[in-house]
């Protein structure tokens, strides 16, 4: 079989060169996307990207609406991949995942997204006690702020762009606090200790290590996977609720933490349609 990697991680070639005959690393911007009589296609390099066996995107936030577009295109196609490109928007865009998390059931904090000072003055009213607030531009998080003054949400709001940039307002939860790989079914987590609430285990004042958390929540990562369609991603659960998704995780970090290979788990869900028995 062979795979085609849309990456800026050249190293990528090599992590999965073991599970495929082949394996061919381009950028987001080696791919075309044509329309010919209606029928729309895309190549990378002028080979058609449904030659390939496989795909595996890692996106970047900079090409989001190109790379759903380019998704959408092998919908009809024969070319398994890591991710499709509802879900795939579905992650990136915060305020549609919170959303349809909540329709679904999936168990989660009281999430508000404020992209206006009306909707500012509301989360004021109804918050109290420790909030966290994520302030996006586009489809990538600029800032992220603990409180428990909701007066501070308009100081935290003064230089963010209403109509173009947005915040996640989410109440506070205490409790365990994991990364889950959610790979087909299939879960690798990490317990994150420190200071939680920030983003990046090794970055933001807070560690991790390998540990299973308890069946109940694995159940909640798999309802969230489920809740959007997605067979590839990753989940951040405080006690058993989602707190965060995200549509690029760092594969190599939780190789690193937790000593499975999560390179062999993705090519193994590469080469099943639909998860299914892989031949």
């Amino acid at each position: 079989m062979n795979l085609l990697t849309i990456t800026e991680d050249e190293s990528l070639g090599e992590k999965f060169g073991k599970y495929f005959e082949e394996v061919d690393v381009h950028s987001i911007r080696d791919v075309k996307i044509d329309v010919d009589h209606g029928e729309v296609s895309s190549h990378v390099n002028g080979k058609n990207v449904k030659d390939y066996s496989a795909l595996f995107i890692s996106p970047t936030p900079k090409a989001i609406n190109f790379t759903k577009i380019f998704l959408e295109t092998l919908t009809e196609g024969s070319t398994e991949t890591n991710m499709d490109g509802t879900s795939y928007y579905m992650i990136a865009k915060k305020p549609y995942l919170f959303k349809v998390l909540s329709e679904k059931g999936v168990s989660m904090p009281r999430t508000y997204v404020v992209s206006s000072y009306k909707s500012m003055k509301r989360v004021q009213q109804e918050f109290s006690g420790n909030i966290v607030c994520k302030q996006f531009e586009g489809f990538v998080q600029k800032d992220i702020m603990k409180t428990d003054d909701p007066e501070d949400i308009k100081a935290f709001s003064e230089n963010m762009e209403h109509g173009k940039n947005y915040m996640v307002v989410q109440d506070f939860l205490d409790g365990e606090v994991y990364d889950c790989l959610y790979i087909d079914g299939e879960i690798v987590s990490t317990r994150i200790k420190g200071d939680t609430w920030r983003r990046s285990p090794g970055r933001d004042g807070c560690n991790e290590k390998y540990h299973k958390p308890p069946n109940e929540f694995l159940e909640v990562v798999r309802d969230a996977a489920d809740a959007i369609g997605s067979r590839f991603c990753s989940v951040r659960l405080v006690g058993p609720n989602v707190v965060d998704m995200k549509m690029n995780p760092d594969l190599d970090r939780f190789k690193r933490v937790s000593g499975k290979d999560p390179f062999k788990k993705v090519a193994e869900m590469l080469k099943t349609e639909d998860g299914g028995e892989s031949e």
